[in-house]
């Protein structure tokens, strides 16, 4: 039990125990905490998680403890073409954020041990490939970065009328963001423009925008600006 001061008890697992005495199949939980879980869990030849998808809420390390896993990831916002397999007592760190999907490429049953820094399991947010809509917003001189052309950029739905574009995935943006995906700038003569990804123009329904339509608001020590679009 808990002490007094609040402080958790420290839990002590057995992976052996837990592999002989598992039912077939499923999850088994073998620690969990306010911060964190552990469980090990079982798939079967061909089956994982097929779909490429990111946990932006918690890093994980898969290790596996008997079988043969096929593990696909992104370079950037492309898939990466090919497969890092991983056989028994291998492991692998995802952190936050990162694309990913895996598949037990044995014939038999593949059993791995999962840890992440949650406790629930974290949301799971799949790969949709990100399509220029041809909608360009202006951002005056000097907002984000002067090399804006070498950066990362990604929009995010903020809310009715404020669309969020940021240099790199932000994490306080990712946890109150309802949409986000990468989009492209472009050095014009008096700074850049950046853009929009077809899923933030249908999301806001926007078929154009004048330099009316918006206003470019930096934020405050941040590597990002907020869009107000006009009523």
């Amino acid at each position: 039990m808990a002490s007094d001061s609040g402080q958790k008890d420290i839990q002590i697992f057995d992976v052996r125990k837990s592999l002989d005495e598992r039912p077939s199949g499923g999850r088994t939980d073998l620690a969990t905490g306010d911060l964190s879980y552990i469980a090990i869990f079982q798939t079967a030849p061909g089956r994982g998680e097929l779909a490429v998808h990111q946990h932006p809420d918690s890093d994980q390390i898969l290790y596996v403890l008997d079988g043969e896993c096929a593990v696909t990831g992104l370079d950037g916002i492309e898939v990466v073409e090919g497969q890092e397999v991983l056989d028994s007592k291998d492991g692998i760190l995802i952190p936050a954020g990162s694309y990913y999907g895996f598949s037990n490429r044995g014939d038999d049953d593949m059993f791995f041990l999962s840890m992440r820094t949650e406790s629930s399991g974290g949301r799971r947010i799949a790969f949709v490939p990100d399509v220029p809509s041809g909608v360009r917003v202006k951002l005056p001189q000097g907002m984000l970065s002067a090399d804006l052309d070498k950066q990362d950029l990604f929009a995010y739905v903020i809310d009715h009328r404020t669309v969020g574009v940021s240099v790199g995935l932000m994490q306080e943006w990712n946890k109150v963001c309802l949409l986000r995906a990468a989009c492209w700038p472009r050095r014009e003569d008096d700074g850049f423009s950046v853009e929009l990804p077809e899923r933030i123009t249908r999301w806001y329904e926007i078929g154009g925008l004048g330099e009316g339509d918006y206003r470019v608001v930096e934020v405050p020590g941040r590597p990002a600006v907020q869009i107000e679009l006009s009523e």
